[in-house]
């Protein structure tokens, strides 16, 4: 087992149970020996502070505290590790699962802890950057998908000078959609945020076709042109209440 693979093993235990402080106590172990010590002593440090109450630590402790901090230039760390929920990710950086799974492990290890994705940047357009959020390691206590696009207002000359105008940027095309709700790895998604992406009666029958998308408790859509039957149908199949 590589270097890579070790870290990640670490990550993975320590995010699969979250509460429990032995796993990040033997991953600090493991980086005072492979030379991460101001990292490890931060695990440590907090560890032993998110078990006692901040009047019961000695000016010692609080001090140590402050300099481990600081040291490791994380103000804001639970543990050990950036407080997130929410994996902001460059959809180039989906394209290439293992650049994607590198980054996760020397920068961004946080990132097995998120239960939300929000994909940014080009639009999606073929399966792979789906795969990776479906099948990585990194993502699997993700159950939150945002692949909403954007809605931006641009001005434009008009008879009467300068008029206002939405346009779509959208962030994932109808053949990506059509891979997602297809896999199997779907399964564990309850929330998904396909606004604004100029999508159509296709993708929603797409959405409609899988058998996988059982525990949807929000699927957000927000295309004007779905009407009448479509519409009706993505709302027998889910509930009123999940499908806005």
């Amino acid at each position: 087992m590589d270097d890579l693979d070790q870290r990640e093993a670490f990550l993975l235990a320590i995010f699969t149970n979250p509460d429990d402080d032995l796993p990040r106590l033997v991953f600090a172990d493991w980086l005072d020996e492979n030379g991460e010590a101001a990292w490890a002593e931060l695990i440590r440090v907090q560890c032993m502070c998110a078990r006692t109450s901040p009047a019961d630590l000695s000016d010692l402790e609080r001090l140590t505290l402050r300099q481990v901090q600081t040291h490791n230039g994380v103000g804001v760390a639970s543990r050990g590790f950036l407080k997130t929920d929410v994996l902001h990710c460059p959809t180039d950086l989906l394209a290439d699962p293992v650049e994607f799974r590198r980054r996760a492990i020397l920068q961004n290890p946080e990132w097995y802890g998120c239960v939300e994705l929000k994909a940014e940047g080009r639009m999606i357009a073929s399966s792979k950057p789906i795969n990776t959020i479906l099948n990585s390691p990194v993502t699997q206590r993700v159950t939150k998908l945002d692949l909403s696009g954007a809605l931006i207002e641009v001005e434009r000359e008009g008879g009467d000078g300068l008029l206002s105008e939405f346009e779509y940027h959208p962030i994932v095309s109808f053949q990506a959609v059509e891979a997602l709700v297809s896999a199997r790895e779907c399964r564990r998604f309850t929330h998904l945020d396909l606004r604004n992406n100029d999508l159509d009666n296709d993708a929603a029958r797409a959405i409609l076709r899988s058998n996988y998308l059982t525990r949807l408790e929000s699927l957000q859509l927000g295309w004007g042109q779905l009407r009448g039957r479509t519409w009706n149908a993505l709302r027998e199949k889910f509930g009123e209440e999940v499908v806005s």
